[in-house]
């Protein structure tokens, strides 16, 4: 096993080595600087082994994941990905090839979405892998899309499909068969949606990322809302298990690590929405919109109201 030092020269300065301000992490700290006309977005999220990924997993996965959920936080406020920090703290037991392949996972999402290693700290642990990765991006001055800033009336809209992260965990843990591999792999490797974040920033009335769940996300807009259950979009192996079990609605719309983001719109804006769609090759589906009062209710085809839970997932 490398050094501390000899790791970072070897395997985490090339992904640095484009930011002219991190200095090939050979020094104390790094300088980066941005347009006059712009502010800074920062986001932060910790993962650690047996908590936000199996430690079995494949290191690629596991790096994909840890820039994929703080890239998702950046898109929820409709910034373009700049630069992100890493403090990562290794069991001694862990080799060199699963440091490499973990690099090359960070590369290879480095490379997708336009983010550049600035620096970190890298630490020895007796306890579990944790992973602590802190992301910058920029945005123009004003256009930050807040959680909380929706209005009566205005549509509620989601990216892609919801409920295959859960779902995915369940593959994971062997109590779901999947054989497309589609849910696991959302489980494992999250679609940030930067692109469509970006799009959103000048008319989405308010927007954040679905991290814990559909309807325990929804609860952070402090709106009240109706969410129409025929309208949810879900793939194709979760409409599958779907028919097999209906008990997992419950799960799809409460289990979390979707990472796709879920945002209003005016009604007037609607029309926009196809072609912000197509310009990021990102499916967008209206599901409901903000009403008055507080809370979510959940209408069927007949538009009855359907009892729900929003039980999403807590740490405590």
């Amino acid at each position: 096993m490398l050094g501390e030092f000899e790791q970072i020269a070897k395997i985490m300065a090339p992904l640095a080595q484009k930011a002219k301000g991190a200095f090939g992490l050979t020094d104390d700290a790094a300088v980066f600087q941005h347009a006059p006309d712009q502010e800074i977005v920062v986001t932060t999220d910790t993962l650690i082994a047996g908590v936000h990924f199996f430690a079995s997993d494949p290191p690629e996965t596991i790096a994909r994941k840890l820039l994929g959920v703080n890239l998702s936080d950046l898109a929820a406020m409709g910034a373009q990905p700049l630069h992100y920090t890493l403090n990562a703290s290794y069991p001694r037991d862990i080799k060199l090839d699963w440091l490499k392949s973990f690099a090359a996972g960070l590369k290879a999402m480095q490379d997708t979405y336009g983010i550049i290693l600035l620096g970190g700290d890298t630490t020895a642990t007796p306890g579990p892998l944790c992973l602590s990765l802190t992301a910058f991006g920029t945005i123009p001055k004003g256009q930050a899309v807040r959680r909380t800033t929706a209005r009566v009336g205005d549509l509620i809209c989601t990216s892609g499909t919801i409920g295959d992260g859960a779902l995915g965990l369940l593959v994971a843990q062997g109590r779901l068969e999947d054989q497309s591999g589609h849910l696991l792999g959302r489980y494992r490797c999250p679609q940030p949606r930067t692109a469509l974040g970006v799009a959103l920033c000048s008319f989405a009335t308010a927007c954040l990322d679905i991290s814990d769940g559909l309807l325990t996300d929804f609860t952070h807009m402090k709106k009240g809302g109706e969410i129409y259950l025929s309208s949810i979009p879900l793939s194709k192996p979760a409409q599958h298990l779907l028919e097999q079990d209906s008990e997992l609605f419950a799960t799809i719309l409460n289990g979390g690590d979707d990472y796709e983001l879920l945002f209003c719109v005016a009604p007037e804006n609607e029309n926009v929405l196809k072609t912000i769609a197509q310009k990021t090759a990102t499916p967008i589906t209206v599901i409901g919109r903000i009403t008055t009062g507080e809370g979510v209710r959940l209408l069927d085809q007949d538009n009855n109201q359907v009892p729900v839970e929003t039980a999403g997932y807590r740490h405590f």
